[in-house]
């Protein structure tokens, strides 16, 4: 009985344990104020154009036309163009290598904003997994 009575002490202790250590974790992340929020969403704030469904179809599009490019050199070129919105962009090839085995791709993504006319500047880099899928990598 004694064992029993010790075992239901150690349970609530660990579920009490695991409930204290989660409040604590996100007071902590509350704490840290906006670094936290901003490490997790990188667009917060991010009052700018934005892209259509229509637009991100084309860029994929597009970037994957790159991605499988075989042989992939740098300074390849795809472009794309979202007749609806008149949002336009290019993927550019800045660098091929392989990390872990895996092939990648560091791509630079310019963006054009018909409305607004506004431009921005990325660069994406991905990686061939196994099942022949282009992930993106850090």
């Amino acid at each position: 009985m004694k064992d029993k009575v010790i075992a239901s002490k150690i349970g609530l202790r660990r579920h009490y344990g695991r409930k204290i250590f989660l409040a604590t974790s996100m007071v902590g992340a509350l704490a840290c104020g906006p670094s936290v929020h901003a490490q997790i969403n990188p667009f917060r704030g991010y009052r700018g154009p934005t892209l259509t469904r229509e637009d991100l179809d084309a860029g994929s599009a597009a970037a994957r036309k790159l991605l499988n490019r075989e042989p992939a050199s740098v300074g390849d070129t795809e472009s794309w163009t979202a007749p609806n919105t008149g949002n336009r962009g290019t993927f550019t090839i800045q660098r091929v290598f392989e990390r872990s085995g895996m092939p990648c791709r560091a791509l630079a993504s310019e963006v054009v904003h018909k409305r607004p006319q506004t431009k921005r500047d990325f660069t994406l880099t991905y990686c061939r997994i196994a099942s022949g899928e282009w992930r993106l990598s850090h």
